[in-house]
């Protein structure tokens, strides 16, 4: 059997947000509130809930993959000593963790600055006691897209450090969607310093869709997921940002690979007619996208095989994969998905393991 290096680009880091107070100064009135007072950042404090990030309803756990007596689960916060347990757990040589709170971002509809405080003190922490490049260990800034202006000079602080790899924008509850002038700042910056930007998606709860209503979280997960990537994918390529930064990195995450050609379909049909609305594109749109980078998770395995061979061909090839586990949610994906399929070469399975994944974000 061959042995492949496996670099996840998409794995999440429990953090707790007790830990992360200690790099916020004593008179930052988010201190308390993060659970700076020594309490833990679930409980609450008085009338005060400690816990300033919304979370949604659906059990995720309940029918997933999870085993809660396996050694490698984390539980509901990490520390550093659980990535390298992770890491083996899965056969990870490197591994891109990203923040769990920046999921709620979609969620934060207040205009305070909590996306702001979040995405620094996860990424003083981060490199200060998780990240470790000579281990593998590698992170993204969370991008607070909420105060582009903000999240420039974070990605102008901390860009350079070798553990950062890239900027991770959650595509779920952006107004206006992502390829809208307002975040021209942030995609410049990225571009100038070689940062890709990860799309992430978000929002898959029964409280947070858009549309109510619906009963059971089976429901807005398969939809809340797609819909939130297919929306910011098609305002980021009909805007112009792939014209405007040519030489920006772009991926999308967590939605698997079918929905991309149909995307790519339904934009090039509509562009045809519609050419006047998108002047700034000097090619279809589905040309754009066979340009983005795409995390694999989680992976449709249809009844057969050639299905899933020709939607990656749809796409632009294996090149244009990377593989993504996204443990530790109760859904993640192990190497396996790749390594079993029967039509890709030892060489196309490396490049989606690990070759991708190393050339965008480069580790």
């Amino acid at each position: 059997m061959a042995s492949f290096t496996v670099t996840d680009a998409d794995a999440h880091y429990l953090e707790d947000l007790s830990r992360l107070s200690e790099y916020l100064e004593d008179d930052n009135p988010w201190k308390g509130r993060f659970g700076g007072d020594g309490k833990d950042s679930r409980e609450d404090v008085g009338s005060v809930p400690v816990n300033i990030f919304p979370s949604s309803t659906g059990s995720r756990n309940l029918y997933g993959r999870i085993q809660r007596d396996e050694v490698s689960y984390p539980g509901e916060e990490m520390t550093a000593d659980d990535v390298p347990r992770i890491m083996a757990h899965l056969g990870l040589d490197n591994c891109v963790l990203l923040s769990q709170k920046m999921l709620t971002f979609a969620r934060l509809k207040a205009d305070d600055e909590r996306a702001n405080v979040l995405a620094k003190t996860y990424t003083e922490y981060m490199l200060d006691q998780v990240v470790d490049p000579d281990e593998g260990v590698y992170t993204m800034i969370p991008v607070p897209w909420q105060d582009p202006e903000y999240a420039v000079e974070l990605l102008d602080e901390y860009g350079d450090e070798r553990g950062i790899c890239g900027a991770c924008m959650i595509t779920g509850g952006a107004e206006p969607p992502m390829g809208n002038r307002k975040y021209d700042p942030i995609y410049e910056i990225a571009e100038k310093k070689d940062i890709a930007i990860n799309f992430h998606t978000g929002g898959g709860g029964l409280d947070e869709f858009h549309q109510k209503g619906y009963e059971k979280f089976i429901e807005t997960h398969t939809l809340g997921f797609l819909y939130n990537n297919a929306s910011q994918i098609v305002s980021v390529v009909i805007q112009g940002v792939p014209e405007k930064f040519p030489d920006l990195k772009i991926a999308f995450q967590e939605s698997g690979l079918f929905y991309v050609p149909t995307v790519m379909h339904r934009l090039d049909a509509e562009y045809l007619k519609r050419q006047s609305e998108a002047p700034l594109l000097e090619k279809r749109p589905s040309e754009y996208m066979k340009e983005f980078y795409y995390g694999i998770q989680p992976m449709e395995l249809p009844e057969k095989e050639e299905y899933l061979e020709q939607i990656i061909e749809m796409i632009g090839g294996p090149d244009r994969l990377m593989y993504a586990s996204d443990y530790p949610h109760w859904d993640y994906d192990r190497p396996s998905v790749i390594t079993e399929r029967p039509f890709l070469d030892e060489s196309e399975k490396q490049r989606i393991l690990s070759g991708t994944a190393e050339e965008v974000f480069g580790i």
